[in-house]
């Protein structure tokens, strides 16, 4: 008798979650068949005994208890199997049909035709796919926008620097201009300089030639030098009383010309 009560109670809550419009899938995601059975236990050992006879009115054959049983082990399926095909449930309602108090038989006529929910329930678990979807989406493109606000700072910041790369590599050029115009005079002046060491031989043995050829020269003409005798004063003395002589006579010849 208690089976029969705890399911009846299980049956009760189920036409309450209906009537609420409450889906089978929101009882999943509340309260598991076991805890809900658990917690019908509670309430029935709370009221006691006579609350689940009171139910059990009329339950008194071993057949109806068995389909009862066998009912009450099929809605333990997941829902979505009961949803895709209830046909075994409609089979063993129609057995207790007629055998089991009205109310209970309203709440069971309801989970044994759970196919006429099928596709409100598809919808439900679609949109619980979809969020799923949706939120692991969202998710990626957060992460892609990450990356992308990334990289935009990181253009700022190259296009920022693009300023002074400009005026370091204008610096740079002429610094090259300049180099390579001291580098060209620089190897202008090493070929002459190299040229000119190469002609060094040639211009030393010449100029040796011609350094024997007037020594030898020196030596001849010192060869024809005799010595004078007196000194310059001496005569340069002499000189200067020579021109006195002249000097006199013109004087003279001036003076008988009255000139």
């Amino acid at each position: 008798m208690k089976q029969v009560s705890y399911f009846i109670l299980i049956l009760y809550f189920t036409n309450i979650w209906s009537s609420n419009n409450l889906s089978p899938f929101s009882l999943q995601e509340q309260d598991s068949p076991d805890s809900l059975f658990s917690f019908a236990i509670e309430i029935s050992d709370d009221e006691g005994e006579e609350a689940s006879s009171s139910q059990a009115i009329g339950i008194s054959s071993a057949e109806i208890r068995a389909k009862l049983e066998d009912l009450l082990a099929l809605l333990h399926q997941d829902t979505a199997q009961l949803v895709d095909d209830s046909d075994p449930a409609k089979v063993l309602f129609k057995a207790l049909r007629g055998q089991i108090p009205v109310d209970a038989e309203e709440i069971l006529f309801k989970a044994a035709h759970l196919e006429c929910h099928q596709l409100q329930y598809q919808k439900a678990t679609q949109r619980l796919a979809d969020r799923a979807t949706h939120a692991q989406l969202l998710e990626e493109v957060m992460k892609v926008k990450h990356l992308a606000d990334d990289k935009h700072k990181r253009i700022g910041i190259l296009k920022s620097s693009g300023e002074m790369l400009k005026q370091k590599i204008s610096g740079l050029s002429a610094k090259r201009e300049a180099l390579l115009a001291e580098l060209k005079q620089v190897e202008e002046s090493l070929s002459q300089a190299q040229q000119e060491e190469s002609h060094l031989p040639e211009m030393i043995k010449t100029l040796k030639q011609e350094q024997n050829t007037q020594a030898r020269k020196a030596l001849q003409m010192k060869k024809k030098l005799k010595p004078v005798e007196g000194s310059d004063d001496e005569d340069i003395k002499e000189i200067e009383e020579v021109d006195q002589v002249r000097l006199r006579a013109i004087s003279t010849i001036k003076a008988l010309l009255n000139i």
